[in-house]
């Protein structure tokens, strides 16, 4: 049998990436080691960190060889930061894999053998395409440059999460994942509270002020949010930073203080003040053929984050829908109502369910704002709305196409039964989990009911592993 031990290093060459965007390599007897910090084609130098019966996991040591495909990342905190795993890899090339995750996805997992995925729809920023951005606050910094000890002590950090480090923050200076405009105010924030010595919350203590800074940008209007959440309310402290913030980045048009007093580390706010501007910015997803849509976005909005990428998956979604007048369309999932608000024009009517309550105040919010007459969204379990114990007057049977977009974890297997019996004209599934969109729709299909029509992947998020999908699925209705 093959002997490794932890903490052993090894030399291996990267040939494949998994769906996660780790490097997978082979020892000489063909045991599998996953390892971050590299792309296919390279050959590098690892330590096992985890020994498994069939793999292990490493920890990137030294690259001896660079692939063909390898670039310099931009950023000076790739490899420390987890947020842009893919960031030396080529563009070209992060699409070829994100095209191969979709395709396995479908074939190994759904079981669809002859499937043909088209190239993945890529984003025309691979930069600055970010509408959101959380930064934390923490006195835990992460030291980049052990060398670098003169300001450390200072224990003040804005900027994003180490993984695997709850607390740990890495002081960002630049994140070229949102404009330059929103690193002008990351600066600008950590230097106004620094230079005062502001105290940070800790979970630890329970005490401490400052607790995440929220930059909103619209990229179809000059809107621009900007969201402290703080644990409570200094008046005069929120003032002089507002007017200082106002002079030195006059693009916010509005800034929020978000409080927040719970123990958990999330970056939404329990109760808010508007300091200046109306609380709310308003953004614009443009159709491919003109029309616009305006969407009002509050501090807990839930929108998408790639505004201009939305509306290329938006499109595709309304494409593969093929819709007429005489179309009438369940959007399940359907979050602030932007796809049904999107195709709505082209349809008889749009009724949308979702869950989450604010998400829906939103839709109809939106619904409103867009003079919308023929959509209607609904609070509910989608899973006890399918089932029909929701209300008497609405029958799934009314309706003859279904747009999904449900979150990572996908479908219920209850619904995905429900679905499977159904005789829809279609259903359009828009997935940001392939494995789970390949399980789902291998159940829908599995009776016959079904067959996969179009796929079309899009990337929402170049530099990470995550890629979106839209599948339709055509009834087979034998009348």
């Amino acid at each position: 049998a093959f002997y490794m031990k932890k903490g052993e290093e090894l030399e291996i060459l990267i040939e494949d990436m998994n769906d996660d965007g780790r490097g997978v390599g082979r020892t000489d007897e063909g045991f599998v080691i996953f390892t971050d910090k590299v792309v296919p084609g390279d050959k590098a130098k690892v330590r096992v960190r985890k020994k498994k019966k069939s793999y292990a996991e490493a920890n990137f040591l030294e690259l001896l060889s660079p692939s063909p495909d390898r670039i310099d990342p931009r950023c000076p905190y790739f490899g420390v930061c987890g947020g842009c795993k893919l960031q030396s890899l080529e563009y070209g090339k992060q699409l070829e894999f994100k095209h191969s995750v979709v395709e396995n996805a479908l074939k190994r997992i759904g079981g669809f053998g002859e499937v043909n995925v088209p190239e993945v729809l890529g984003s025309k920023d691979i930069f600055f395409y970010r509408n959101k951005m959380e930064f934390s606050f923490s006195d835990d910094k992460w030291v980049v440059d052990p060398n670098d000890s003169g300001e450390e002590k200072e224990k003040f950090a804005l900027g994003l999460h180490v993984p695997r480090f709850h607390s740990k923050i890495i002081d960002i200076k630049e994140c070229f994942l949102q404009s330059e405009i929103s690193n002008r105010i990351l600066n600008f924030t950590r230097d106004f509270f620094k230079n005062k010595g502001v105290s940070i919350y800790s979970t630890n203590t329970h005490e401490g002020y400052l607790r995440f800074l929220i930059i909103r940008q619209c990229a179809n209007t000059p809107d621009l949010m900007v969201n402290l959440v703080t644990y409570d309310y200094n008046e005069e402290l929120i003032k002089e930073y507002a007017e200082l913030l106002k002079e030195n980045v006059p693009e916010v048009t509005t800034f929020i203080n978000g409080l927040s007093d719970k123990r958990a580390q999330v970056a939404f706010a329990h109760g808010e003040v508007v300091v200046f501007g109306d609380g709310i910015i308003n953004e614009k997803l443009i159709r491919k053929d003109g029309t616009e849509f305006t969407f009002k976005i509050s501090p807990n909005s839930f929108f998408q984050t790639n505004t201009i990428q939305a509306q290329n998956l938006y499109d595709v979604a309304l494409e593969f829908g093929d819709f007429s007048k005489d179309d009438k369309v369940l959007d399940l999932y359907c979050g602030a109502g932007s796809i049904g608000i999107f195709i709505s024009d082209k349809v008889n009517k749009v009724l949308g369910v979702e869950l989450i309550e604010d998400a829906i105040e939103n839709a109809n919010e939106n619904k409103k704002l867009n003079g919308i007459e023929n959509a209607e969204f609904i609070v509910s379990d989608i899973k006890d709305f399918l089932l029909g114990s929701v209300s008497e007057y609405i029958d799934v049977k009314d309706y003859n196409k279904i747009i999904l977009d449900p979150p990572r974890s996908g479908l219920h297997p209850k619904i995905c039964e429900i679905l499977s019996e159904t005789k829809l004209d279609k259903i359009v599934y828009v997935s940001c989990n392939p494995s789970t969109q390949a399980r789902d729709l291998k159940f829908i299909c599995e009776n016959g009911n079904y067959t996969i029509e179009k796929i079309q992947p899009v990337d929402m998020f170049p530099h990470t592993y995550h890629v979106e999908n839209v599948v339709s699925l055509k009834g087979n209705n034998e009348n």
